[in-house]
Order: C-alpha cells, then structure tokens, then sequence
C-alpha cells in the first residue's frame, strides 16, 4: 500500500499504536454448562445477541468464553465488537452473555515504581492509558 500523504502515514502510526494493546482470547469450557435463563435485556452486537441484563429465556449450552484487552479509545472500542463477534462464531456460538465490563488504568513506559520518590516531578512520571477488560461468555442455543 502506497501512503500519499505524511498525514496518512502518521494516522496508520497512531492507528497501529492504538491497537498494539489488543487482546482478544477464546478459552474453551471443558465441560459446557447448560442452563435455561429467565429473559432479560437482549440487543443485537454486530448481528449476533449479546445479552447485558438476565439470561436467554431457553435452554442454551456456554461452550467458553471470549475476554477482551484494549485501550479504551475510540478506535479500538469501534473494532471490539465486530473482532469478538467473528471470534464466537468461529467457535460455534449463536450469541454472548456479557460477564464483566471492567475500566482500569494500567502503565505504559517510564519510570520503574521503584524510582519514584517524593522528589520525582509529575512531568517524569509515565503516562497512563485507560484499558477495558470485557468478558463474554459464548452461548450456543438448544
């Protein structure tokens, strides 16, 4: 691919920077759980159901999970959905029950912990990048 522009070029960086902390990882149930849910809230996620709220109102089978690492930016919040639902699909699910939707901060670069001290200035002290953790766990409808 040719970049036509140092500003295209300079967006595929910060685009490329932005995913770098991606993760998106299956973990298979060694023995599925079955159950029958009460109902709940439901929307559809990229073409597949992703209940927020309760359980599918009938007989359904977890066959694992999917947890998601990524910086809360707009960019790789945008990519989340469709990266998580092609995921499930490829091992067999028909929709996802969202297990945890979690915000944090974690350290990207600078100083270690250990050479911080009360003479340290805030302008030395590494940035931090927000990061969201979301498990889903992969449903397969009887």
């Amino acid at each position: 691919m040719m970049l036509k522009s140092p500003a295209q070029a300079a967006l595929w960086i910060m685009v490329a920077s932005l995913l770098s902390g991606c993760a998106t990882e299956y973990r298979p149930f060694v023995q599925p759980v079955y159950a029958t849910g009460a109902g709940g809230e439901m929307h559809t996620f990229h073409g597949m159901d992703l209940w927020t709220e309760g359980r599918p109102p009938r007989r359904f089978m977890v066959i694992g999970s999917i947890i998601d690492n990524r910086p809360s930016s707009a960019v790789a919040m945008f990519l989340q959905g469709a990266q998580v639902v092609r995921l499930a699909k490829e091992q067999g699910g028909d929709a996802l029950i969202i297990g945890y939707d979690r915000k944090g901060v974690k350290w990207h670069g600078g100083l270690p912990p250990t050479q911080i001290t009360s003479a340290t200035s805030p302008e030395t002290l590494p940035t931090s990048i927000e990061s969201e953790v979301t498990k889903y766990y992969v449903i397969k409808y009887l």
